[in-house]
């Protein structure tokens, strides 16, 4: 473990000295201008992310480099008197060569204006230039980071792509963290969905995902919710003309499989795409436990040892179209269906004691326990937009309904036996639908010069409804018997309104945007049989901070502050106790206040070409932290609640490294540090509703290292090595052990590129080890799961594409010998 944290340590090292070598300046005081337009030379949109690299004449030498912002706008400044050629490339399109492109004292500025990229035809048998985007882009409001690079996730989902990704933390099990905090909001395409976010992710394919946007600090254009940020996944719908689209399948051991196929026909102004999509995901291991409870002079220990499996089975259909009714109103129309079947089970065997007053332990107890957990759950979604464009370059009105359904079913069984004889059980069900009506309105306003005023309106009606049932086993009747006082009918509605404004403006190399975003919520809870009922009416108020300067040579600085909201949802808020197994119960309560977040963030990037370094710092505080309280029910059941505690502090720096040795070779470093610090206490009470208070102060240094290393052994194979390392992290209540995982990715095209298959091992040292230690007044725990290994799969993509054109005269991929203003 050491040898493997020095190797880590020295690659960062050697990194950041790579990346903060001086480059030779290269330009002047008052230097000259390049800019223009990238456009899609068919379609006429713009082409946002395009890399485009300014080259000297004379001796090729590199000068300047950037990518095109979400108008295909791009400009760079500070060039010294003389020729140049730049490069204008992104992935799906053919490379654009522009010579000849003059700078003097008395032509100051060459306006490129608009330059127009050729969608790539791979069916002519040309040589393919294949154009490699920078593995991240920043905005001034958020991350963009393509899914493509990512090889050793090929046929994995969302978690598993999230794994690389700054300011996100995924542990062993699955779960994502974004800045150290589970509170996020998951969008699809902009849009939100009535999946939870570890459901969306955790059923997404990485196949169907072309880019993820992570939004740390959102602008007051978006919904507040979710405490530590946004996570937008951008769906692949395919851009290219006729018909064309993209088949995966992917196999691996450990019952791993599945497949997705997505086909897009485009014509004139119609575009209409249809994709399906089914995995089974079976993550597996071996697991033990010690469990220690304390109630008056009595100390019950419970230790456990087995196997435990966890299958995740989804599917999926969606289709829509786009209609250009002209060029002024463009509709949208998307459905989207889907499933998913989660199952649980573990065999363990148990062996528990007692002691009094510390004495000597009571005779041991040997027991097998059989626990089975399974969820299944459909969904359907529709989503219809309509696009106004009015008089002057990005003036438009944008409205979106997007309504979601679900209809769930849980249920969960736990029987405990001596010699095949039962001697204890539990039987539990919890189902209902739910139901999400989003309306959006956005009006953007361009002004004078790059400035621009934008407005909106946004609603959002949540219902929902939950029926709890329990059932214990009766052994003299060798039966289950339903247990009425544990069952529970739960109506929650919650409707929330928001208006927003924002005002966005550059002067000079300085940009910002400032915003103002208030939102009303009317929440109701009721339960069946009482009286009583919750309710929420409350207005809450979000300003927003955005600025950016453009520093000369690819330098670029950013500073952001946001406030934000989480507010409880679910089971937190029903004050009744569900037995989750024969060990652990949980208590909701609906006087839980939302949590208040403000967030800063100071953020600097470097490029060079195709290679960057940035680095962002940032300090959240939360205010009515809502935190997971455990404690002792009653001998050897656990008891699990939420409850606001006090507030938190996360001070932490990101950095990323993104560094092209040669040609054959890239690599991406990602290093995040950050010190976090509780301050709080809570009052817990036992079954006889006796008092105990507890400090919930606490503070830890946390840390992680993630490393992707590409080699590219020729134009059609690629090799991946990807190195993930989480430090240890304490909370009020325990820790969580830091690990370390490596996984591998062999990618190698066919076919002319049509035939991808990509190979992939994750966790080949066999380190992914899940350790918890959870501790506090008169109780203490620790879990350790070990992860089936090596996990091996294969993924086959296909491309179809019946684009065919002929090739222009000065060819597709060209040069434009002559430049002409």
């Amino acid at each position: 473990m050491k040898r493997i944290l020095f190797l880590l340590i020295f690659a960062m090292l050697a990194n950041i000295s790579q990346a903060v070598m001086p480059v030779p300046n290269t330009t002047g005081a008052m230097g000259g201008t390049i800019k223009g337009i990238v456009k899609d030379k068919d379609l006429k949109t713009a082409v946002e992310y395009a890399t485009v690299s300014v080259f000297r004449m004379a001796d090729s030498s590199l000068v300047n480099g950037t990518i095109t912002n979400d108008k295909g706008e791009f400009e760079l400044k500070q060039l010294k008197p003389g020729k140049y050629y730049a490069e204008i490339s992104f992935i799906g399109y053919n490379k654009k060569t522009i010579r000849n492109i003059p700078i003097s004292k008395d032509q100051k500025v060459a306006d490129l204006k608009e330059v127009l990229l050729s969608q790539a035809s791979e069916a002519l048998g040309e040589v393919t230039v294949s154009a490699e985007r920078l593995p991240i882009q920043y905005q001034i409001d958020k991350k963009v980071i393509p899914v493509s690079r990512q090889l050793t996730t090929a046929s994995g989902n969302a978690v598993d792509v999230l794994e690389s990704v700054p300011s996100i933390n995924v542990d062993i099990e699955g779960n994502v963290s974004l800045r150290g905090s589970s509170s996020f909001t998951v969008l699809v395409d902009g849009r939100p969905s009535i999946l939870e976010a570890a459901d969306i992710l955790t059923q997404m394919p990485a196949s169907v995902i072309e880019n993820i946007e992570i939004i740390t600090n959102p602008s007051a254009k978006y919904d507040p919710e979710g405490s530590s940020g946004i996570i937008n996944i951008i769906t692949k719908k395919g851009n290219l003309k006729g018909t064309s689209g993209v088949v995966n399948l992917n196999v691996g051991n450990f019952g791993n499989y599945g497949a997705d196929f997505l086909v897009n026909l485009r014509k004139n102004k119609f575009n209409f795409h249809l994709g399906m999509d089914y995995s089974n995901r079976n993550f597996s291991g071996s697991s033990e436990s010690e469990n220690r409870t304390t109630t008056d002079n009595k100390t019950t220990y419970v230790f456990s040892e087995g196997d435990s499996d966890r299958e995740r089975l989804g599917y999926g259909l969606r289709t829509g179209f786009d209609y250009e009714i002209d060029d002024k109103n463009l509709i949208t129309l998307g459905l989207r269906y889907g499933g998913r079947e989660m199952d649980m089970g573990s065999n363990l065997d148990y062996t528990d004691y007692f002691t009094l007053d510390g004495g000597a332990p009571s005779l041991k107890k040997y027991y097998k326990s059989t626990d089975n957990w399974n969820r299944e759950m459909e969904f359907y979604n529709a989503n219809f937009s309509y696009q106004r464009n009015f008089k002057g370059k990005g003036h438009q009105l944008l409205t979106q309904v997007n309504y979601s359904y679900r209809d769930g079913d849980e249920k969960s069984k736990t029987e405990r036996k001596q010699d095949e004889t039962i001697v204890d059980g539990k039987k539990g069900t919890e189902k209902g639908p739910g139901s999400h009506l989003d309306i959006k309105a956005d009006y953007t306003l361009p002004l004078k010069g790059k400035s621009k005023f934008e407005a909106g309106y946004q609603a959002q009606l949540r219902q929902s409804e939950d029926i709890t049932t329990q059932s214990d086993y009766n052994i003299d009747s060798s039966r289950y018997v339903l247990q009425a006082e544990y069952g529970h009918e739960v109506d929650y509605k919650k409707n929330v309104h928001g208006v927003y404004a924002l005002y966005a403006d550059q002067v000079g190399k300085f940009g910002y945007q400032l915003g103002l975003r208030s939102e009303y919520t009317d929440r109701e809870i009721k339960f069946k049989g009482e009286t009583e009922s919750f309710t929420i009416n409350r207005w809450d108020f979000f300003p927003t901070i955005h600025t950016q300067i453009d520093l000369k040579e690819g330098n670029q600085l950013m500073a952001s502050y946001t406030r934000r909201i989480q507010r409880p949802r679910g089971w937190n808020l029903e004050p009744f106790i569900t037995w989750s197994d024969a060990y652990n119960v949980r208590k909701g309560n609906p006087s839980l206040k939302p949590e208040y977040i403000d967030s800063y963030e100071l953020g600097y990037q470097k490029r060079m070409g195709e290679q960057s370094i940035s680095f962002e710092t940032y300090y959240r505080v939360t205010h009515n932290v809502m935190e997971r309280i455990r404690s002792v029910y009653q001998d050897n059941v656990m008891l699990s609640t939420t409850e606001n505690v006090g507030t938190d502090y996360s001070l932490g720096v990101e950095t990323m490294v993104n560094l092209s040795f040669a040609k054959w070779f890239k690599n991406d470093l990602i290093g995040n540090i950050f010190h976090y610090k509780e301050k709080g206490e809570y009052s817990t009470y036992n079954s006889e509703n006796v008092a105990t208070v507890q400090d919930f102060s606490t503070e830890s240094l946390n840390w992680s290292l993630r490393n992707n290393s590409t080699f590219m052994f020729n134009k059609t194979t690629r090799f991946q090595v990807n190195v993930i390392y989480n430090s240890a992290s304490k909370k009020a209540q325990g820790e969580r052990k830091g690990f370390i995982t490596a996984n591998l990715g062999l990618k190698k095209d066919f076919m002319q590129r049509k035939l991808s298959a990509t190979l992939q091992l994750r966790n080949i040292l066999n380190t992914a080890k899940h350790e918890n230690i959870s501790e506090g007044n008169g109780f203490y725990n620790y879990s350790k799961f070990d992860m089936q290994w090596p996990s091996i799969k294969l993924n086959l993509s296909y491309k179809i594409n019946n684009y065919k054109k002929k090739r222009g005269a000065n060819g597709e991929g060209g040069d434009m010998e002559e430049f002409e203003m």
